[in-house]
C-alpha cells in the first residue's frame, strides 16, 4: 500500500498531542517527529491553516484546533454503537451507582467512546476519547482475547507499558487472562491501571461473532468488592443484550 508521506507525516504530529501536553513548540515536535524545524514549520502552517492546529498568539506554542473537535463530535453522533449502546450503559449505570464504558476497537487500540459517570461523590473517571494499547485495561483486553492470534502476538510484541506497580509485564501471563476471558465471558481486574480501582468488562459481539466492543464497569475497590459477582452478572446481561440486538444469536 503506497502512502502519501506529507498526508502521513501529518497524522503523526497530530497524534502527538494525544499523549502529551495541551501546547508544545517546533522544537519538542521536531526532536519527536526527528524533523526539520523547517519542516515542522510547514506543516504546523498548513494544519494551522484548514484549523487542525492553533498557535498560542503569547508564547508562539501550539494546540490541537476546533475544527478536531468538530470531527470528533461528527463521528461520535454517527457512531451506531455508541448511540445505540447508550440506553444499556445508562440502564447498568442506574443500577449500579458506578462509572460505565463503551470501549471500541480502533487498529491495534482500543478507545472509551461513550462513558455514564458515577452518581458517587467519590469516583473513579476516564477520558472520553483516549485511545490506548489493546492490552492496557479490562476493557481492551475484552477485546482483544477474541482477536486472531497473529493480532494478539503483534499487540503483545511491543513493549507492555507499566502503568502501576501491579500492571502485567510479562506477554504470557496477558495471554492467560485472555484465555480465561475466552472461557469466563468477562474479566475483572484491580489495580492494573490504576491502584485502587476496580473494573468488570466484557464483549459485544456482532452478527459474525466478532468482537468490535466491550463494556466496563469500573470504581473505587472497596465499593466494587462487595458487589463483583451481582455486578458482573448486570454486566454480562448487558452485553448480551447489545449483541443480540446486533445480531449475534448465541
Amino acid at each position: 500500500m503506497e502512502l502519501l508521506t506529507s498526508v502521513q507525516k501529518s497524522c503523526k504530529l497530530l497524534k502527538i498531542f494525544l499523549d502529551s501536553e495541551k501546547e508544545l513548540g517546533v522544537s519538542e515536535l521536531s526532536r519527536r517527529l526527528q524533523l526539520s524545524k523547517g519542516a515542522i514549520h510547514k506543516l504546523l502552517s498548513t494544519l494551522e491553516h484548514e484549523g487542525f492546529i492553533m498557535q498560542n498568539p503569547i508564547n508562539k506554542q501550539y494546540s490541537l484546533g476546533y475544527t478536531l473537535l468538530e470531527l470528533g463530535n461528527k463521528v461520535k453522533k454517527h457512531d451506531d454503537w455508541a448511540e445505540f449502546s447508550r440506553p444499556f450503559l445508562q440502564s447498568l449505570a442506574g443500577y449500579t451507582k458506578e462509572l460505565v464504558c463503551l470501549c471500541i476497537i480502533d487498529g491495534n487500540d482500543a478507545i472509551y467512546v461513550d462513558k455514564i459517570e458515577s452518581q458517587h461523590p467519590i469516583r473513579f473517571n476516564v477520558d472520553a476519547f483516549r485511545r490506548f494499547p489493546l492490552y492496557a485495561t479490562c476493557a481492551s483486553r475484552s477485546i482483544l482475547a477474541y482477536r486472531p492470534e497473529s493480532v494478539i502476538d503483534q499487540v503483545l510484541s511491543e513493549q507492555l507499558r507499566q502503568y502501576t506497580s501491579h500492571s502485567i509485564s510479562d506477554p504470557e501471563v496477558v495471554k492467560e487472562r485472555l484465555e480465561l476471558i475466552r472461557v469466563n465471558g468477562y474479566e475483572t481486574s484491580s489495580n492494573l491501571r490504576n491502584v485502587g480501582v476496580t473494573a468488570i468488562a466484557a464483549p459485544i459481539f456482532d452478527a459474525d461473532g466478532n468482537v468490535p466492543a466491550s463494556i466496563s464497569l469500573i470504581g473505587p475497590t472497596d465499593r466494587m468488592q462487595g458487589n463483583l459477582s451481582l455486578w458482573t452478572e448486570k454486566v454480562l446481561e448487558t452485553t448480551h443484550e447489545i449483541s443480540r440486538h446486533f445480531g449475534n444469536k448465541s
